[in-house]
């Protein structure tokens, strides 16, 4: 039975990095870059389809050009990966990613290997050439400023026109053309189908899909308090978090994901305090309740727990939120009572001659 899967080869930034690079830069996100204006070109390394007489199918890229550049392809196949140069045998991949060699050397080796050339188009089927190894030359002219990203090969290229019986197969180039229209259209559709599960997966998911997938989940979000890192963590504590919406454990949870420092709930309802001296910090009613944060007061952070307390808190309940500052002040009306002390506790050491003051002791 035959196979009539299809084979990608992506040129990932492993691969370019083996090519040789005229006028191109390769940037951190794996995409080609030009560098000033005039001639850019590609060799790229020989892709090996470890197949003899492999059909090779279509070549796709997506190219960002000033209107006055021009992209060209220039590609060959063949089953040998060495030639005969000067009477000595040469790796044709050493051959292509020599600087040294002339560019004029290397045209002539695609013309004499039967290979094709393509203008203006970022999407070429490579109909014709067969061979185990494929070597491509990309080329750019009169860019200053362009962009050649997300390059892929296709193995076969029409996977339509091998169903057909042999009859139709042989001397029948027309028809092969015209099939890999529609193969290359379904090819386009199966990658589209291939990336569903990339759409609904966090980690992946395009920044923009982030907030509808919250409101899947019952969570109210605001662009304004949530970068797109920060939402991806609340997505995927999210459905644990609304198993015990309304709990004490939920509103602990959904604090810890935003703060890394200590954090406190004291509940009004269990403190057994003088209600005068503590509505202030605990609220007035049994069913006000107090996040405390170890750390300095932030205004963003501040609004970002709010938001998010109130969609777990119980409801009837009031969420009072302090920041627990390392250092404190006393205003005009406040008094130490009798054996009050007022201690901000540091490790420290001692010269040698020092003496401690009646002020300072040892604990």
């Amino acid at each position: 039975m035959a196979d009539y899967g299809i084979r990608k080869y992506r040129l990932n930034g492993a691969l370019l990095k083996r090519s040789l690079l005229e006028g191109f830069f390769l940037s951190e996100d794996g995409a080609l870059r030009t560098e000033g204006s005039g001639v850019h070109s590609v060799f790229l390394p020989g892709l090996d389809s470890a197949q003899p007489d492999c059909a090779w199918g279509r070549l796709s890229l997506r190219c960002r050009l000033e209107a006055e550049s021009m992209l060209t392809v220039r590609a060959f196949a063949s089953n040998q990966d060495s030639v005969i140069r000067n009477n000595e045998v040469v790796r044709i991949d050493d051959f292509l990613l020599d600087p040294a060699i002339p560019r004029v050397e290397k045209e002539r080796l695609f013309t004499l290997a039967d290979g094709m050339e393509r203008s203006g188009v970022g999407d070429v089927l490579l109909t014709g050439q067969t061979g185990r190894w494929l070597w491509l030359w990309l080329e750019v002219t009169g860019a200053e400023e362009g962009t050649l990203e997300d390059l892929r090969v296709y193995v076969p290229g029409d996977n339509f026109f091998r169903t057909f019986p042999e009859v139709y197969q042989t001397d029948n180039d027309f028809l092969q053309r015209y099939l890999s229209i529609f193969s290359t259209m379904y090819q386009e559709f199966q990658e589209e189908i291939d990336a569903l599960p990339e759409l609904l997966d966090v980690d992946t998911a395009p920044e923009a899909l982030l907030p509808m997938f919250a409101r899947w989940l019952g969570l109210e979000t605001d662009e304004a308090l949530f970068s797109s890192e920060e939402l991806r963590r609340l997505l995927k504590a999210a459905p644990e978090l609304m198993a015990r919406k309304g709990t004490k454990w939920a509103v602990e949870k959904v604090v810890e994901l935003f703060v890394e420092e200590p954090v406190y709930i004291v509940e009004r309802n269990l403190i057994q305090s003088d209600k005068r001296h503590s509505e202030d910090l605990y609220g007035a009613t049994p069913y006000d309740f107090t996040v405390m944060v170890g750390r300095k007061m932030d205004e963003k952070l501040r609004a970002r727990l709010k938001f998010l307390i109130d969609q777990f808190r119980p409801s009837r309940s009031r969420c009072h939120i302090v920041f627990l500052e390392e250092c404190g002040g006393l205003d005009a009306f406040t008094y130490l009572d009798i054996n009050g002390q007022v201690l901000q506790n540091a490790p420290g050491s001692l010269d040698d001659g020092k003496a401690l003051t009646g002020m300072t002791f040892l604990q």
